[in-house]
């Protein structure tokens, strides 16, 4: 039995290498024409055929259920349908792709390996996972099959403030929720019941001519929530005693209900903080960046700005206006206003400040600060230069992926390998 482990730990450790080694390759390596299509197709065809073989037909057999197949097809139907009504109030858009029959052939090819691709090594993945760490396991292939899913170059382009926020919330959040479910499906339904969620979204995204084209915020609120009730729906239908039985719930039903609802609740703040910063919950924070408004507001504070008509706007009230030709908003107190020639003018001023700000119109007002959390904001200060530090510096040394990666590897290895020799040990002290 050990050597068993042995042989599927490094059946999962080679398949592991070979997913990221085929995304790395492919994201530094960019083709153009039509062996942009070509290269990354044989790619993930050849990790279908590896992740097939090691999985084995008659485990893929096993795996398979009807009814999560069926249900990650109504899911999905339910996500795009979730879509297409939210365009019916904002806006639909041509599809990118071509579609001629060369090119729907072409597409069709090239979706579809790299989702055999991942899919099938997914199911290897999740379903390898030992019993007691399923949970774990989960969570750590969902974030696996989620960066494997976005292109690398939409992490290396540097981004402003706003386009990170947008990036997190219109791509990195859906994909986690659907990566999510479909490591969910996988390890209760096989690779089948997984290809039939993505397979199905991603089919309408390369066929469909027109596509629902709504706000970033109103994707990701769709793409993020549908997958978790998603994920409550399968719990219904998967038996309790094998979500006991694999460790992911301890009880009964009530446990596995309270589960589900803490996954949509997880999903909702989610969603919520990617949304606020956006304002069109009705309100955002705000990191005060100067200290032009001491001793009231101070750097790291984090203010909450509500959107706020200018008739209601008043002497002494602190507000977020963008000057005429300024890059970046500007919060500062009301000191003043008058009208001229029937436009409504505000005078504002830093407290600390000696001279007024000039004037601006009322209608460049976006807010009032009605609220402060004192030097909140300097953990994201600090997070953000942490990070851009780190990649800077890996990116100014191309060998520390390779390094990073050899570790990775050599601690994985390390690890199963301590993993094998215990539960060797506790084998034999049972025949005894």
């Amino acid at each position: 039995m050990s050597k068993r482990l042995q042989i599927m730990d490094i059946k999962k450790i080679c398949l592991l290498v070979l997913v990221i080694t085929i995304y790395l390759l492919l994201g530094f390596f960019r083709l153009g024409g039509l062996m942009a299509y070509v290269v990354p197709s044989i790619c993930w065809s050849l990790l279908a055929i590896i992740a097939i073989y090691i999985c084995g037909p008659r485990k893929i057999r096993l795996w398979f259920s009807k009814p999560l197949t069926t249900m990650a097809v109504l899911i999905a139907l339910l996500q795009i349908s979730a879509l297409v009504f939210s365009a019916f109030f904002t806006a639909f858009g041509r599809s990118p792709y071509a579609h001629t029959p060369i090119a729907i052939m072409i597409g069709m090819t090239y979706f579809s390996s790299a989702l055999f691709g991942m899919e099938f090594s997914r199911a290897y993945l999740i379903k390898s996972c030992p019993k007691r760490k399923v949970s774990m396991g989960i969570i750590l292939v969902a974030l696996l099959f989620t960066f494997i899913s976005i292109p690398l170059t939409r992490f290396i382009a540097p981004k402003t403030p706003v386009e990170t926020a947008e990036f997190i919330g219109s791509e990195i959040l859906p994909t986690l929720a659907q990566s999510l479910l479909a490591t969910y499906l996988a390890l209760f339904g096989g690779p089948i019941a997984s290809i039939s969620y993505l397979g199905t979204l991603q089919a309408f995204e390369w066929l469909s001519p027109i596509l629902p084209n709504p706000e970033w915020p109103v994707k990701a609120l769709i793409a993020t929530l549908i997958p978790m009730i998603g994920y409550s729906a399968v719990n219904e239908v998967v038996n309790p005693f094998k979500l006991t039985r694999i460790g992911i719930t301890s009880r009964s039903r009530a446990g596995k209900k309270s589960s589900s609802l803490s996954w949509i609740a997880v999903a909702i703040i989610a969603v919520i903080m990617v949304w606020g910063p956006t304002g069109l919950l009705g309100f955002q924070p705000t990191i005060v960046a100067s200290g032009s408004m001491r001793p009231a507001l101070d750097v790291g504070d984090i203010v909450i700005i509500v959107q706020a008509h200018p008739d209601t706007i008043k002497v002494g009230d602190i507000i977020q206006y963008r000057g005429e030709g300024e890059p970046a908003p500007t919060i500062h107190r009301v000191i003043k206003i008058y009208k001229s020639e029937g436009i409504t003018y505000i005078v504002t001023k830093g407290d600390a400040n000696d001279v007024p700000d000039e004037p601006i119109m009322a209608n460049r007002i976006m807010g009032k600060v009605v609220f402060k959390i004192p030097k909140l904001g300097w953990i994201s200060i600090y997070l953000k230069k942490a990070i851009a530090d780190a990649w800077i510096s890996l990116a100014s040394n191309p060998t520390a992926y390779a390094t990073i990666g050899i570790t990775s590897v050599g601690l994985a290895i390390a690890i199963n390998r301590r993993r094998s020799h215990r539960f060797g040990k506790m084998r034999g002290k049972l025949k005894r």
